[in-house]
């Protein structure tokens, strides 16, 4: 399997080289998302995440030759939603051009170049947001009219609309946890296999999220009362600090899912659970925090008095279809 394309710049038809960017080009990026990217501040620590790191997903890095645009692609296993299989989907994590390079063709070619990666990756979909929690993109952000153009006219197909919340770290209240539910910290190994076992019941498509919370101390447990065991996992900051999800309740899956609706703890669980995590990232200094919202949005309402922070549209692109460019 090949994780990327050649080292080596790769020449398009309009002439533009892309080649895989290094590890050793960290500030490079950083350098161009100080100056072209809109959709929020990010820190050397969140781009060095985009770099392939061995881990089990495999991602890489796409930028032209002389560093005015880039793009983040990255693998992983997503639930069908046509079954209950899962099936691999490449996701753009990062597009961003250098602002005096705009509208010349790059994001194109980019794109291009991450669907050809992707299908040497036996890869059949790629997407533009839709699963969290995303790297920097949710989806084309619907202010980006240009963005959402580009995506139109390469023939993707819009998938939906992907909405996320902002909430405060500082609480002027707090719900107490549901009667005899404990929230537990994830840190020794037998919390780390009971969260695992958790996830893998109610949610398999992010055991790789939470294994990755597990090992940085950002995956928190709900557990009890009596012999109920887990009763919802969650973390925070597992592709960019400050993003609270992705949050998992037992019975998230299959015809279960309608237990959660009449569920009269559920908005107390999840207030205490996102309660502790919005304590951790105000001891980091924020002040603001993005919540994943994918589940219930009134939810999140009710527990923290969450906002909409952004909208996006999510897109796709079927891998099989053949381009002309």
């Amino acid at each position: 399997m090949d994780a990327a394309l050649p080292a080596d710049p790769q020449q398009s038809a309009t002439g533009v080289d892309i080649r895989v960017w290094q590890p050793s080009e960290l500030g490079v990026l950083l350098s161009l998302c100080q100056l072209g990217f809109d959709q929020g501040a990010l820190s050397e620590d969140d781009l060095e995440l985009c770099f392939p790191s061995g881990e089990a997903e495999p991602s890489v890095v796409l930028g032209t030759e002389d560093h005015m645009a880039c793009a983040v692609f990255r693998i992983f296993n997503a639930a069908s939603p046509t079954s209950s299989k899962m099936h691999r989907v490449a996701r753009v994590e990062l597009l961003v051009t250098h602002p005096s390079r705009r509208r010349r063709g790059l994001a194109r070619q980019l794109l291009l170049a991450g669907e050809r990666w992707a299908q040497k990756n036996e890869v059949t979909q790629l997407v533009i947001g839709g699963v969290g929690p995303a790297g920097v993109f949710s989806g084309v952000d619907l202010r980006w009219t240009a963005a959402l153009c580009l995506a139109e006219s390469m023939g993707y197909q819009r998938q939906g609309i992907a909405v996320d919340l902002l909430c405060a770290t500082v609480q002027t209240t707090r719900t107490p946890s549901p009667a005899g539910v404990q929230i537990a910290r994830v840190e020794s190994d037998a919390q780390v296999e009971e969260l695992l076992g958790f996830v893998q019941v109610n949610a398999p498509a992010e055991l790789g999220n939470f294994l990755r919370a597990a090992s940085a101390g950002t995956a928190l447990i709900a557990v009890g009362p009596g012999n109920l065991g887990v009763r919802c996992a969650a973390a925070h900051s597992v592709y960019r600090l400050g993003v609270i999800g992705p949050v998992v309740f037992a019975g998230q899956t299959d015809t279960a899912s309608q237990v959660l609706q009449h569920d009269s703890d559920r908005v107390a669980l999840l207030s205490a659970v996102l309660a502790t995590m919005r304590s951790d990232l105000a001891v980091a200094g924020l002040t603001s925090v993005e919540v994943l919202g994918e589940g219930c949005i009134s939810d999140y309402v009710a527990a923290c008095a969450a906002r909409t922070g952004r909208v996006s549209q999510v897109f796709s692109w079927d891998l099989s279809n053949l381009r002309a460019d």
